[in-house]
């Protein structure tokens, strides 16, 4: 243990690499946790299983709600637990007697509540076979999980709701049986988990992406990359909140679904899944939250949804995807993430208390005084986003907004300023209004989409450690490679030739 317990100590010495050239460090970290090598036995192994939620014997999760406290919506319920385990033990050692608490000093310590380390839950009963990725000789199928939470890829007219689409339980994992592509050696082995309820994604909220974290977390170490289906219309919330949730990420974990249901004949549900898992288990994998629609794999920190009817539903408005399809894949190399080498961790904690506006011109600065006046008093409000004109323009004639601006900074709310622009970046400073806007305290947030920011703020509210100011500073750095650093946006209008050379060619994603 002596061995293993330095290993871990190496693989914790730094939490980003410089270059994806590192990924094979950090590939030998990985394979020589000691959590790697855990030996298992299968109690009810199913190659494919839907959700255990109507079995009345499985054991129930400390985590399992089915409606929320506050709102009474029904939520997500975790995964079901299916196996025992036999032992906890490294391949090396050749006795059964090993204590638990021996394991357990090999585990990276926490003293605060906002992180969990990916470690071994402490219920009897697990989630999925848990079993050794592979025997090492390179002859076994990479291993995918399904996390399907609903959405237009698993509806079908409902007779009951006069013929509107809803989701039907059990849809998915029918259809993918069928599926002769799975049968392909050069496909993974999956293994799908259909939630109950399937939600509309609309319905969906920081205690479901809670869900769908501790589902990845628990069965971590047992997959080689995770894919998650669901709906549309808040896939990029959803899956920016999850690149923030999971950090120090060393596997994929790629989201899909379909604009057409997956019923239809003509659904581009096949295409979206097939290629979804494609990436979630390729030999040099993308180990970074991602989403995959239509031909293109997005950035997950980096996506808006921008179309509602058509197939190309997905963009990334200010990066390049990080890899397209046709004939073969493209990847834009310079573009994606150096491997992560510390180990996973899991921040479960979301703050949500921040409001976003969008300005238009005539609007009442009362209205926006009184909200944080009553924000402030009654601590409802911790955060405005204020998606302005341009690169970041605001009347600067209206004193009375920029004083209402000037009262929220001073009573502790952040006040972040984002472009109402598809494309482009806050530039505060380069005209007179953003200056005007900079005296008030507000931050600027670059190049960032409002997924991206308003997940971003709610993790980093959610840590409990870091105070207004701080978390105004991190807005412009790139965590998950949410924002393009400030010395690498184009130059403003009306630079000069020397800023213009400045900045050619630097890139930070």
């Amino acid at each position: 243990y002596s061995a293993a317990a330095a290993i871990c100590r190496r693989a914790l010495g730094s939490s980003i690499g410089t270059s994806r050239g590192e990924g094979a460090r950090s590939a030998y970290y990985a394979s020589c946790h000691p959590l790697n090598h855990y030996r298992w036995r299968p109690v009810n192994l199913r190659r494919m299983t839907s959700s255990t939620s109507d079995n009345k014997n499985a054991p129930k999760s400390s985590v399992e709600r089915s409606v929320c406290p506050s709102t009474g919506t029904p939520l997500l319920t975790p995964a079901g637990l299916l196996f025992e385990h036999a032992s906890i033990m490294s391949p090396r050692t050749s006795s059964d007697n090993t204590n638990d608490d021996e394991l357990e000093c090999l585990l990276p310590k926490d003293d605060d509540n906002f992180t969990e380390h990916v470690k071994p839950p402490e219920s009897n009963f697990f989630f999925i076979p848990q079993v050794k990725l592979h025997d090492g000789d390179g002859s076994q199928r990479k291993r995918v999980l399904v996390l399907c939470t609903g959405g237009t890829l698993t509806m079908a007219p409902c007779p009951e709701n006069g013929g509107a689409l809803s989701p039907v339980p059990g849809a998915l994992t029918d259809f993918m049986k069928s599926m002769l592509e799975l049968s392909n050696e050069k496909m993974p082995d999956v293994v799908v988990h259909e939630y109950c309820p399937l939600l509309d994604s609309s319905d969906m909220g920081p205690p479901d992406w809670q869900v769908i974290a501790r589902d990845i977390k628990a069965n971590y170490l047992h997959f080689d990359g995770f894919v998650v289906l669901m709906g549309t219309d808040t896939m990029a919330y959803t899956a920016t909140a999850l690149s923030f949730m999971l950090e120090n990420l060393g596997k994929p974990v790629v989201f899909t679904g379909s604009q057409i249901p997956i019923a239809e004949p003509h659904s581009d549900a096949r295409q979206n899944l097939i290629m979804s898992l494609i990436f979630a288990a390729r030999e040099s994998p993308i180990s970074e939250v991602t989403i995959f629609f239509h031909d293109r794999l997005i950035r997950a920190c980096r996506a808006q949804k921008v179309n509602a009817g058509e197939l190309h539903a997905f963009d990334s408005p200010n990066i390049p995807p990080l890899a397209t399809t046709g004939i073969a894949i493209k990847e834009n190399d310079h573009l994606i993430l150096p491997p992560a080498r510390g180990v996973l961790r899991v921040h479960t904690r979301m703050d949500t208390r921040l409001l976003a506006l969008r300005l238009v011109p005539g609007f009442d600065d009362q209205i926006l005084r009184h909200t944080i006046q009553a924000g402030a008093e009654s601590g409802s409000l911790r955060a405005l986003v204020l998606q302005l004109y341009g690169t970041g323009n605001a009347p600067a004639v209206k004193e009375d907004f920029i004083n209402c601006l000037k009262i929220a900074t001073d009573l502790g709310i952040l006040v972040v300023a984002s472009t109402q622009c598809h494309r482009g970046s806050v530039m505060m400073g380069h005209y007179a209004t953003g200056k005007a806007l900079e005296r008030a305290g507000v931050v600027s947030s670059n190049d960032m989409t409002l997924e991206a920011i308003s997940c971003k703020i709610a993790y980093l509210m959610g840590r409990g450690d870091l105070t207004k100011d701080e978390i105004g500073d991190l807005m412009c750095v790139s965590m998950r490679g949410e924002v393009t650093h400030s010395d690498a946006l184009p130059p403003p209008p009306f630079s000069s030739t020397f800023q213009r050379a400045s900045r050619k060619g630097r890139h930070y994603y």
